[in-house]
């Protein structure tokens, strides 16, 4: 007798640009073929740019379109709960709502696994919630020990972000430079995310002021956008960097911008494990990164890349600086660092594991 088709929805707010939500594509392209699950998404509050590439993967989709007032949105949620009762899950996987998400998934009689994917601080509501899942998911292992402060250990699991194989082709490096206004003997240096407070950009385009002066043909492309993209437009222009540094918006083709680039850099205050660290690693890109959060799960000090103190404008500024002027250093790293990926960061090997995870909760 074969093993029951185990009815398995995907809950996460939307499906914006982000790393947890690059994740979540990863995982649904992955589980879509594995026969022992029948899997959905459920979207909370709208699509988002990932929508599109979930369609293209034939998964079902449900977006809810909640409102953010309270009583209208619980009414939302009462709603998924009947549509999950109805279809007979069996298990919810919550992503970034670890206020409500576990509970959603409680009261629709299912199994909960809740991944986490930052070590930021939890208010005691979402403690509670959290204390609800049959399992957490820690995205690393520096997350599992601050989710460990308030959770057993018994009820936290490890499971690191990952990623499929990047992209070939496009843009040659020299067009790639030339579409963001630099020229083609640069040396580019990347940075990727949301441009909110806890990712430090404002650090690194300080930091970067001495970088120019150290290495004049050094160049800064920041991509991504959020709530502080005036603020650091301001302080390029303050900073009279505005030939150095270029703050994009939302880069469309990020296989192209890390294939060009000679350098990575996370300059964020805290972290979960990164996915554009992964995605650097799996270019074969050389790292400087905070000391937070995963960050020194894959930039390994000395030889994946640099690890500084976070808020440190000089140490980041230091880290950049000498692997721009060694070449050397910076192809050892990006070999070490794709080393590292191909061994422990690829999709396949996450959602393996993934898998063994929803069939041990069905237990």
């Amino acid at each position: 007798m074969s093993d029951p088709v185990r009815r398995v929805a995907v809950l996460l707010p939307s499906m914006m640009v982000g790393g947890a939500e690059r994740l979540v594509l990863e995982e649904l392209a992955v589980l879509k073929h594995d026969p022992r699950f029948a899997v959905e998404l459920h979207l909370v509050f709208g699509g988002g740019p990932f929508l599109a590439s979930v369609a293209l993967l034939g998964v079902p989709v449900h977006v809810w379109k909640a409102p953010h007032k309270s009583i209208w949105m619980l009414k939302s949620y009462l709603s998924i709960i009947r549509h999950l009762r109805r279809t007979g899950c069996e298990i919810l996987h919550s992503h970034l709502l670890d206020g409500i998400g576990p509970l959603v998934g409680k009261l629709a009689g299912a199994r909960v696994i809740a991944t986490v994917h930052s070590d930021r601080p939890y208010a005691p509501l979402e403690r509670f919630v959290l204390s609800t899942s049959d399992l957490v998911l820690a995205c690393g292992a520096q997350v599992k020990s601050n989710i460990c402060g308030f959770l057993p250990a018994g009820k936290v699991g490890v499971l690191s972000n990952a990623l499929g194989t990047p992209e070939q082709g496009g843009l040659r490096r020299d067009e790639v430079l030339n579409k963001y206004g630099f020229k083609a003997q640069s040396k580019l240096v990347l940075s990727l995310g949301r441009l909110v407070k806890l990712k430090g950009f404002d650090l690194l385009i300080e930091a970067f002021q001495r970088v120019v002066a150290e290495v004049p043909e050094a160049v800064l492309l920041i991509g991504g956008d959020g709530a502080e993209r005036s603020r650091l437009n301001e302080l390029v222009q303050c900073a009279g960097l505005e030939a150095s540094v270029r703050i994009h918006g939302m880069v469309s083709n990020i296989h192209e911008v890390m294939a060009a680039c000679d350098l990575y850099v996370n300059s964020s205050r805290w972290e979960g494990l990164p996915m554009t660290l992964l995605e650097a690693m799996a270019h074969g890109k050389p790292m400087v990164a905070t000391n937070v959060g995963g960050n020194p799960e894959v930039v390994q000090d000395g030889v994946t890349g640099i690890l500084v103190p976070p808020e440190d404008p000089l140490s980041l500024a230091n880290a950049m600086i000498r692997m721009l002027k060694d070449d050397l250093t910076r192809e050892d790293a990006g070999k070490a660092a794709f080393a590292l990926f191909s061994n422990n960061y690829t999709i396949k090997k996450h959602c393996k594991s993934l898998a063994e995870y929803y069939l041990q909760v069905m237990q």
